[in-house]
């Protein structure tokens, strides 16, 4: 196996010679020949092996090489610019240095994709191709730039790691006030984590208390609490956050980041089914959507709690255009401009009102 060059390869474009092709971190459409090619993606849908089937691209890309398949490469595709599409490629094409900072690696991926966590190599990696991203240039000169920078990010030598890491530093305090409890955290399940961000902490700012990140968004001072760091002790788990406001509470459900791919042995929510490749999802999660209903009843507040954009009392709940793009917040009390409202309920009735609804589906 010996893949030398990498294309960037856009919707309707060529197909970049005859030769077989390794199409990483996107799938191939029409342009796939499942005779000759070769998919290691988790993009939905796709045609990656099961054997080498994991989280995200970036992994996909490591379990091929360690046992890879008979046939001959020399090209690998991409058809975007993200971090994980850029750390796939990458394993292909410097597997020597890839292998030998796996984790690093692996977790960068996972900051960019799925709002996962990372330690700080992998923070640099994430931050320092994702700020590469942001300025201008055409793909295949970011590719080129984060090859010759990735080893440089991994061991804290790149010109800009005083930068960057002053750049991280929300993010590092977010962990640093979870684990001092001064963000309490417990557990409402198995299942669900539940975050309690004081006043003192959120600030007054209602814009940064509500702030949900976009994919592969550089870490700043935007969000008072960055899904990466919530990752770091429940990867795994839908996460309840309530903000204290000067006269209430914001109250958020998170699922995990990494639920809108194809990702397999990962926990996945109970009834999410997926519709269009990735465009859109519905929840058939009679528990949680019993749990919402309930907090609905019990406001005196104005406003509506929403998980997903279906009426109440339907079987499954297609998710709006609104809360897709706010992805991976799945549900929220919200105003009639659509932001975050300020709920009268506390944090303990909102907890209470899951357990009960969750045991429930327990039971059943």
């Amino acid at each position: 196996m010996l893949i030398d060059r990498f294309e960037i390869v856009g919707k309707g474009s060529a197909r970049p010679g005859e030769g077989p092709i390794i199409f990483c971190d996107g799938t191939g459409g029409g342009m796939f020949r499942p005779d000759s090619d070769l998919e290691l993606s988790h993009w939905r849908p796709n045609a990656t092996p099961p054997e080498y089937r994991a989280g995200t691209s970036t992994e996909i890309c490591f379990r091929f090489l360690e046992n890879p398949r008979a046939g001959h490469w020399t090209v690998a595709v991409n058809n975007h610019v993200d971090v994980d599409g850029i750390l796939s490629v990458y394993v292909l094409l410097h597997r020597e240095h890839a292998l030998a900072h796996r984790q690093t690696i692996f977790e960068a991926a996972e900051m960019g994709d799925f709002w996962g966590w990372g330690e700080p190599p992998a923070q640099r990696v994430f931050q320092g191709l994702t700020r590469l991203m942001d300025s201008s240039g055409e793909g295949r000169e970011i590719y080129q730039e984060a090859f010759r920078r990735i080893p440089a990010l991994v061991d804290g030598t790149d010109a800009e790691a005083a930068e960057i890491d002053n750049s991280l530093l929300p993010l590092r305090h977010g962990v640093e006030l979870i684990e001092q409890k001064q963000i309490a955290r417990r557990l409402i399940s198995d299942r669900l984590a539940h975050y309690i961000i004081p006043l003192e902490i959120a600030g007054e700012d209602d814009a940064r208390a509500a702030y949900c990140p976009e994919f592969n968004e550089l870490i700043s001072a935007s969000a008072v609490l960055w899904p990466q760091a919530r990752a770091k002790f429940d990867r795994e788990r839908m996460c309840l956050v309530s903000t204290e406001r000067g006269r209430g509470w914001f109250h958020d459900l998170w699922f995990p980041g990494y639920l809108w791919a194809d990702t397999a042995g990962l926990w996945q929510v109970p009834g999410l089914t997926y519709r269009d490749g990735m465009s859109s999802y519905e929840l058939d999660h009679q528990p949680l959507a019993a749990a919402f209903d309930e907090m609905q009843r019990r406001e005196s507040a104005p406003g509506v709690w929403a998980l997903g954009g279906a009426a109440r009392g339907e079987a499954a709940l297609a998710f709006s255009s609104e809360l897709q793009d706010r992805f991976p917040l799945a549900g929220r009390f919200f105003d009639e401009q659509g932001k975050a409202a300020v709920s009268q309920l506390s944090p303990d009735e909102v907890a209470g009102i899951f357990v009960t609804n969750l045991s429930r589906q327990s039971s059943g």
